[in-house]
Order: C-alpha cells, then sequence, then structure tokens
C-alpha cells in the first residue's frame, strides 16, 4: 500500500490505497480482519483512510484501524478504550459490513426507577420521529450470556454489555438512512459513559470513511442525544411500590379470567428497602452520566409531574433546533439566516418605517398607488369577501417605470391586515424575423401579479350568526301566523 496527500480538512490528513491489502503479506492482520469484515475481496471500495502520518517518511507505520480520535482524550479511562476496542473487534469479526446500518439519530433514555421511562417511550420516539425503541433490561434478560448469569445472581461483565449494546443497535435497528432509535438504560456507570463517548467516535470516524463509497447511507453522520428523566427519592419510591400494586391486581385479573398478558412484577417494586436501594444506586451513578453533556446535546427533564406534564416538557425539549440537530458545519453554513420569529418580531416596525418613507419621500407615486388600489383592487376584493383571496393582474407601466411601486402596494395592503405576495411575468413577443439569419426580435411585456388573502373566520360565524337569526325568525312568524289562524 502507499500513501498519498488527501484532500481533507487538515494537514495530518493522508489517503490510504487498500487494494490488495488481503494477499499483501506486508499488510498488518488488523488490516486483513477490516477487510474481511467490510466483504470485499481486495477492498477496493474504500479509497481513504484517515491516517494521521507524515506520507514522505519512508517505511511510516500504518496505524491500526481500530484505533480512535479519542485514544488521546484525557476524559476517556483507559480500562474503557481496551473494553471498548475489544468489544469492537468481536462486532468486526461477527458481523460483515452488509450487515450493518448505523442509525442517523439516537436517544440515549436514563433516568431514575419510577420516573416513566418505560411509560414515555412511546411518545419520546412520536417527537423525535424514531423508529425503533430498544430496553438493555429486555435485551439482557433476552440473551443467552447475560440470562445465565442473571439467573446466578452474577454482576454482567462491561464487554458483555458493550456486545449487547453494539449488535442491538448496529445491526438490529435500523434498515433506512433515515432511522431513528431510543436506547432505553445505557449507559448508567462511569464505564459506559466511556464506552457510548468511544462508540461516538468510532461512529463519526466510520461516516468520513464511507462518505465517498457506495455504502455512505449505512455509515451517515451520528446524532447522539440524551435524556434523563428525574424523580426525587420520595416519589421514585412511592411510585415503585405502586407499579407493584397495579401489576398485582392487574394479573390477578388475567388469571381470574384465563385471557390477557400478564404484566411484570419486579422484586425491587415489592420492597421499599430494595426501592430505597434501587434509588441509591441511580443516585450513586448520576454525576457520572451528567458527565454526557460534555458531549451530546443533555436534556434534564422534571418527571415529578402528571404524565401530561412530563410529556409536554419532553415535546418542549426535544422539539427540533438546528443548532442541536445539524452538523457544525451545516450550521455554520446557514446560522447567519434569520429565524422566522426574527423576522416577525421586527417587522410591523419595518413596516411603519417603510410606509413613513414611502410618503415623504415619494408622495406623487404613493397616492397614485392608493388611487389604483382604491379603484381597482379593492372592488375585487370586496367581490370575493368571503372567499377570503382574490388575484389582482396588472400591465400598468406605472410598476415598470417604478419599480417601487409594487412594493409601495403590497406595504398599504400589508398595514390593513392583508396578506399579499406578488410575481411579475415577462412575455416575449416576436416582433420581427430576420429570414436569413433566423434571428428573432423580441418585445418583452411585463405583468405583475398580486395575490391578495385575508382571514374569513369572523366574517364566516358573522353570516352563519344572521343566517340562524333569520330562520328563528321564520320559524316565529310561522309560528305567529298558526296561531292566528287558529283564532
Amino acid at each position: 500500500s502507499s500513501a498519498q496527500p488527501a484532500a481533507g480538512p487538515g494537514p495530518s490528513s493522508q489517503r490510504l490505497r487498500l487494494g490488495g491489502l488481503q494477499g499483501n503479506a506486508n499488510a498488518s492482520c488488523e488490516q486483513r480482519r477490516f477487510c474481511r469484515w467490510l466483504g470485499e475481496t481486495r477492498c477496493q471500495t474504500i479509497t481513504a483512510v484517515d491516517l494521521g502520518t507524515s506520507p514522505d517518511t519512508p517505511g511510516s507505520p500504518v496505524p491500526s484501524l481500530m484505533e480512535s480520535k479519542v485514544h488521546n482524550d484525557g476524559d476517556v479511562r483507559m480500562d474503557a478504550q481496551v473494553i471498548f476496542e475489544a468489544c469492537w473487534r468481536r462486532f468486526e469479526e461477527r458481523f460483515r459490513l452488509k450487515s450493518v446500518h448505523v442509525p442517523r439519530e439516537v436517544v440515549w433514555l436514563n433516568g431514575a426507577p419510577g420516573a416513566g421511562k418505560g411509560a414515555n417511550t412511546q411518545h419520546i420516539l412520536k417527537t423525535r420521529g424514531l423508529d425503533h425503541g430498544v430496553n438493555l433490561s429486555s435485551l439482557l434478560q433476552t440473551n443467552e450470556g447475560t440470562r445465565t448469569l442473571m439467573e446466578r445472581g452474577e454482576l454482567i461483565p462491561c464487554s458483555m454489555v458493550g456486545d449487547v449494546v453494539l449488535e442491538a443497535l448496529l445491526v438490529q435497528s435500523c434498515q433506512t438512512p433515515e432511522c431513528g432509535v431510543l436506547v432505553d438504560g445505557f449507559p448508567r456507570t462511569a464505564m459506559q459513559v466511556d464506552f457510548l463517548k468511544l462508540l461516538y467516535d468510532k461512529l463519526d470516524e466510520l461516516h468520513g470513511i464511507f462518505a465517498n463509497t457506495s455504502h455512505r447511507n449505512q455509515f451517515p453522520r451520528p446524532l447522539f442525544k440524551v435524556v434523563m428523566l428525574y424523580v426525587d427519592e420520595e416519589t421514585s419510591i412511592t411510585r415503585q411500590l405502586e407499579r407493584a400494586k397495579l401489576a398485582s391486581v392487574h394479573n390477578k385479573r388475567v388469571l381470574d379470567a384465563g385471557a390477557g398478558q400478564l404484566w411484570e412484577q419486579r422484586a425491587t417494586d415489592l420492597s421499599i428497602e430494595k426501592a430505597k436501594k434501587r434509588y441509591a444506586i441511580f443516585r450513586q451513578h448520576h454525576s457520572a452520566v451528567l458527565r454526557l453533556k460534555q458531549f451530546f446535546p443533555f436534556h434534564l427533564i422534571d418527571a415529578m409531574g402528571t404524565m401530561a406534564e412530563t410529556q409536554e416538557a419532553i415535546t418542549t425539549e426535544l422539539r427540533y433546533q438546528s443548532s442541536l440537530d445539524l452538523s457544525y458545519e451545516t450550521y455554520a453554513a446557514i446560522r447567519h439566516l434569520p429565524l422566522a420569529r426574527d423576522v416577525s418580531t421586527h417587522a410591523r416596525q419595518q413596516l411603519v418605517m417603510r410606509l413613513d418613507n414611502h410618503s415623504e419621500k415619494y408622495p406623487d407615486l404613493f397616492q397614485k398607488v392608493i388611487d389604483l388600489i382604491t379603484s381597482e383592487i379593492m372592488p375585487l376584493v370586496h367581490e370575493c369577501g368571503l372567499a377570503g383571496r382574490a388575484e389582482f393582474a396588472t400591465e400598468h407601466r406605472m410598476f415598470l417605470e417604478h419599480p417601487r411601486a409594487a412594493q409601495m402596494l403590497i406595504d398599504v395592503l400589508t398595514d390593513r391586515g392583508y396578506n399579499v405576495s406578488h410575481s411579475t411575468e415577462v412575455t416575449h413577443v416576436p416582433m420581427q424575423i430576420d429570414l436569413q439569419t433566423g434571428i428573432i426580435r423580441n418585445r418583452k411585456e411585463y405583468k405583475h401579479r398580486f395575490h391578495i388573502s385575508w382571514d374569513t373566520k369572523g366574517v364566516r360565524e358573522m353570516a352563519k350568526a344572521m343566517e340562524l337569526a333569520a330562520r328563528i325568525s321564520e320559524a316565529g312568524n310561522s309560528m305567529t301566523a298558526r296561531i292566528s289562524q287558529t283564532y
């Protein structure tokens, strides 16, 4: 293989041709293993890898593709790096490229016991437009290896948890580029927090590697969000015990009726001491999870209120925000454009300034525009009063000779409460044809179209009220007439 300078963003980015690595005796085991993971005979689909070495140094060592950008990050502990790399190595060896699909967005849901993570999962999925929910506890209970340890009452090693998370997130969850996933119950410890940071950096690295290949849709730029639902200890314990009572009543009804599905009854929900212990464990690792605020958008949501209040807070927190959802490069390119709400905030003051400017600096033209509105536009508006919209098309030379006349007309009608949009149509009318050269001389004709709309809600309600009053009056007159005939 040979290294060549890349057209990447930084001076340390180089381009590495990987064709023929599998058959190359000089290639490292790491590189050949990565090629096998791609499922390509000669790895020809990958044309660029960020090396971080000088191409001018003969025999420079080629760094392992397992090496992550965060290896020099002091915020990530060495033992977490070792665990993550071991998990990723096993993942690469087990799954090939065609089986992997990185979600476009991942919401990591965490919170205190009884905070309502499961109850609010569907609402979060709907709010963010996510496709799939992953519950880590359920995965650990269904996984053969972890289930055996849980049945023995033994702790599950972090490496096994990492294996389960990688498979559930990158293989089982998504099949489309726009897919999004919610993961409930991860991370919970300082080790898992570091694992999550390393995972993000690895996925971001793969996005750069595959950006210009046929596999780019499988590796979008990752977007991680963290949601923490918080309740105090008293509320947590109360809800855990209440959950046990509800499950007991429900299960009794199911057993009596012989139909329905039993609810899970957690052992920790049946004892105050166990419920307290669960909350104490949450508090013990709470500060570690809060470290995620340094790396990802972090939403700490008060879940002490009712379900409706909590869901309203979730909706507010997780609304679309371009500064958080877009990549840095994309947001930097568009951030100079004003937000719609900011434009509306000062629109009224700007309208007043423009109208005064029209009247003071161009009084004659301003009066002509007002006369046109009075004589031609207002009769049209009155005819379409209940429709709520009208279109005024004109070829008046005033708009051709004075381009600001169109803005004057829009400003005047806007001040009077109408919504106005304007477009100009140009028609090329043939005037002369040169039979020898075939050149056609055209004359341009301009037509200005003003689309005018207004609110008719109050008008329609008033019309309905008047119609109802008329019917009541007619009914009353009819009744009076029948009574008179009787006598």
